[in-house]
């Protein structure tokens, strides 16, 4: 996944601002969020973005179906004040759009869904991106698929 202007720090709600840099995984380490490149170990923190709100995108890593399968929809777990643009694109060129949010209450996480009706392909990558400022807590996100038939 690669990160761009990704708003991690949640306990403070400082936010820090990382452009280009290719995140190979993320996690929550006592209290902190770290990511990786694959290469070195980074931890997002910070206590200003003087005031200015800081869009995040995450570009997953593709999704591999054991054979033709169609994206029928992303869900996800956690907390978003906004709404979430989603675009997935699969191996075959199908391209598909939808948005997802908001999720949760109260600070209580919560379920958004969104639906895909179309497309098909072997290997899926999907995309988010929130609204610019709005809370994105992800505690998980799942990708649901429907198997195509494998007749030519």
């Amino acid at each position: 996944m690669t990160g761009e202007g990704l708003s991690l720090e949640l306990a403070s709600g400082a936010a820090t601002a990382v452009n280009g840099l290719p995140v190979a995984c993320a996690c929550l380490h006592n209290g902190r969020v770290v990511f990786s490149d694959g290469v070195a170990l980074y931890r997002v923190g910070g206590d200003s973005d003087d005031g200015v709100a800081i869009p995040v995108r995450l570009t997953l890593p593709p999704v591999i179906c054991p054979g033709p399968a169609r994206l029928a929809g992303l869900a996800l777990d956690g907390l978003a004040d906004g709404q979430a643009a989603i675009t997935a694109v699969s191996d075959a060129g199908t391209q598909s759009w939808g948005e997802l949010g908001p999720a949760g209450r109260d600070g209580l996480p919560g379920r958004a869904a969104c639906r895909f009706g179309r497309g098909y392909g072997h290997s899926w990558s999907i995309s988010l991106q929130a609204d610019d400022g709005a809370l994105l807590a992800i505690a998980a996100l799942e990708a649901r698929f429907t198997d195509l038939d494998r007749r030519p």
